[in-house]
């Protein structure tokens, strides 16, 4: 059999090796962008789970809807020129700082007056930029009538690049174009173009850095961007904007106020137009919810949770105008990605209860989803957490793995030695532990429990040898998996007594309360057997005693043959009090050492001050009733009653030390320890102990 020491190589060897393994897996995996949909996903989800922000006011939506449709008369196929040169006007006269038209002008109106109507309001207006587009299916622009170009303060291209899903997140800033005579030609987008043209920006660029650019002119006004392109910070659908019906706007019939000083954008939201994207916050809403009020006619599944184009270019300005831009940054990803594989070292450690693996799992994906959430509303950084989850996820299957080929072999070599012991639920934990180290004598404090079968002597002397067998073995196979369920270690079986202990081989800071529930599991038990089994229990009863100290512990005896069991003097003292539930009719007894360690779960008395057979110092020695919340108000009142009349004693109030006494057995006529200090009080009362007198019962 391979030996601990080297098992505990291998294991670590394994877990090294398949840790980097990992890591450099999933390394590869993202560099080739293999998470990406799953990735583009999370990012939809932290614009969900931020829900809808507030804009800066700066833009108004002119919407070309159903109303303006029906009111204005709007033909089949495009908008009037006449209806749009009438609402640039008006919007120019009310003050409008800049105004975008997301409308391509490509085409004339079937009336030619209208489109020198459209081009002089255009050119009057002298602050209107129009849309193009810089690539078709078949690889052409597609650009205003020349008669709009001349009257047009600039241009953008309204192209928007659509992720693999079909959802719309990014836009491209620039576009390029190769010159006859070499160089390229610069476009700057539709919401870029606009977003310049309002903040008064040069149309210069430096691209000296490698992750952002800088636009206008780097002495006066300039503004530095994300580069190559824009992640949209959408802050809802298109009603996080101030929106203006165009049919309104024609007939000026709204309030100058609301564009003044602003960038309005004009554009349909009609769904015959087919101008609509869905966007990481729109793909969550209903289909079709966001038009339900605006046209009757609009089929579910047609438009489905999509926004009208002219607002994800509103959203596209507003991230420039506020510069909250969403960052990317591959190399803290790439440590992020490191620092997920160590902690995916996590699930290697030896660990028995698959539950509390799972949920530490979960808490790590909780936590690291938590955090990318937190970064990305308070930091405006996009972590790529997809990698990070793959690792921890990958980590968990391969460590389960790991740990369940070792843990059988663990498991051969520590129940040879501790499976008679403790229950298969320490020996699992054992497992993980240094077997020499915890087999070696050291010191250290535990809780002892001795536990005697009562009346049992003239039972046994009225049964058989065979049957005393049999019912020892029924009283022994209820009580070993109580105190196996609370982690005492079995030390020894003697005649009809048990000892056992708590706090070792596995060590646990709680071990009085474990040693307690043990004990009071055990007189249920009793109950039990009482209620299920032959006649032989009816007038058995338990004693227990319990008591904490340090103890000598370790794997004891000769080279031939050696017991790993406890020896000291708080062990004798257990035994002791174990015999005292003789003298005072109780179940179970504490000394004030595994007293001092209980919660407020359990209801104890102070029972007395004891010298026991072999040791000088008196002990106060404490009654174990039942956990509080089990018991009934008559105990509790019994208790209190007891302890105030324990008090009179030792404080030489005898009268009032009888009355309480006397009121504690008028609640339980039964209570020995009630009794026998009325008994002791009356005495004491006509003969007056001397000075030397310290309420001490020397046993």
């Amino acid at each position: 059999m391979i030996s601990a020491k080297r098992l505990t190589r291998i294991q670590f060897f394994l877990t090294l090796l398949s840790t980097f393994c990992v890591i450099a897996g999933v390394s590869v995996c993202y560099h080739i962008d293999l998470y990406k949909r799953v990735d583009n996903f999370l990012y939809d989800l932290h614009i969900k789970w931020r829900g809808t922000g507030r804009t800066s006011g700066n833009i108004v939506l002119v919407l070309m809807d159903d109303k303006s449709a029906t009111e204005l008369g709007r033909s089949k196929c495009s908008w009037s020129s006449r209806h749009v040169a009438t609402a640039l006007s008006n919007l120019c006269v009310a003050g409008a700082e800049v105004i975008g038209l997301d409308m391509l002008l490509s085409a004339p109106d079937p009336d030619p007056e209208a489109d020198v109507l459209l081009a002089g309001a255009i050119n009057d207006c002298s602050n209107i930029i129009l849309p193009r587009i810089v690539s078709t299916l078949d690889g052409r622009e597609v650009l205003p009538l020349p008669v709009f170009r001349e009257a047009m303060i600039g241009d953008g291209f309204i192209d928007f690049p659509l992720d693999e899903d079909g959802i719309l997140r990014r836009v491209r800033f620039l576009n390029t174009k190769p010159l006859a005579e070499g160089g390229v030609e610069l476009f700057p987008s539709f919401s870029l173009e606009l977003a310049r043209v309002f903040l008064n920006i040069d149309y210069t660029f430096d691209f000296s850095q490698k992750d952002f650019f800088v636009m206008g002119d780097k002495k006066s006004r300039n503004i530095r961007l994300p580069f190559p392109e824009l992640m949209i910070n959408f802050k809802g659908d298109y009603k996080a904007f101030t929106c203006l019906s165009f049919a309104d706007v024609v007939m000026n019939r709204f309030s100058q106020q609301s564009v003044k000083g602003k960038l309005v954008i004009m554009g349909s939201s009609l769904a015959v137009q087919k101008d609509f994207f869905s966007t990481p916050f729109s793909r969550f809403q209903t289909p079709g919810a966001a038009f339900k009020d605006r046209s009757g006619t609009i089929v579910e599944g047609v438009l489905g949770n999509k926004d009208p184009g002219v607002a994800c270019h509103a959203f596209a300005v507003e991230t420039i105008l506020s510069r909250n831009f969403f960052l990317r940054m591959p190399g803290f990803n790439m440590a992020l990605i490191a620092i997920a594989g160590l902690i995916g070292l996590m699930f290697y450690l030896p660990r028995v209860n698959m539950l509390w693996v799972v949920l530490l799992l979960v808490s790590c994906l909780v936590g690291v989803t938590g955090s990318a959430h937190f970064v990305f509303i308070q930091q405006l950084m996009w972590l790529d957490i997809t990698p990070v989850i793959c690792i921890l996820l990958v980590q968990f299957v391969v460590g389960v793995i790991l740990q369940k080929i070792f843990f059988r072999k663990k498991m051969l070599q520590v129940t040879s030695v501790f499976g008679k012991y403790v229950s298969p639920a320490v020996v699992d934990e054992l497992i993980t532990q240094d077997i020499a180290a915890t087999l070696e004598g050291r010191h250290q404090e535990l809780t002892i429990l001795f536990c005697d079968l009562r009346n049992f002597t003239p039972l046994s002397e009225n049964l058989g040898a065979k049957d005393t067998s049999r019912v020892l073995n029924i009283f022994f196979d209820a009580m070993i998996p109580v105190i196996q369920s609370h982690k005492g270690t079995l030390d020894k079986l003697m005649g009809d007594a048990v000892m056992t202990f708590f706090g070792a081989p596995l060590p646990f800071p709680d071990h009085p309360v474990k040693a307690c529930e043990a004990a009071l599991g055990m007189i249920e038990a009793l109950k039990t057997l009482k209620q299920d089994k032959s006649k032989d229990f009816e007038q058995m009863e338990i004693g227990i005693g319990l008591n904490t100290g340090v103890v000598t512990i370790g794997n004891l005896g000769s080279h031939e043959f050696k017991d790993y069991t406890i020896i000291g003097d708080p062990v004798n003292l257990a035994s002791r009090l174990e015999g005292l539930n003789k003298i005072y009719d109780t179940q179970v007894i504490l000394s004030e050492f595994t007293a001092a360690s209980l919660d407020s779960r359990f209801l104890t008395r102070k029972l007395d001050i004891v010298r026991v057979k072999g040791k000088k110092e008196p002990v106060t020695i404490y009654e174990l009733l039942d956990y509080k919340d089990r018991s009934d108000d008559r105990t509790r009142e019994l208790v209190k009653i007891f302890e105030e009349g324990l008090t009179a004693y030792r404080n030489r109030q005898w009268e009032t030390a009888c009355e309480a006494f006397k009121k504690a057995l008028e609640t339980d006529s039964q209570d020995t320890p009630s009794r026998l200090f009325l008994e002791k009080a009356n005495r004491l009362k006509n003969n007056p102990p001397g000075e030397e007198w310290d309420g001490v019962t020397t046993l």
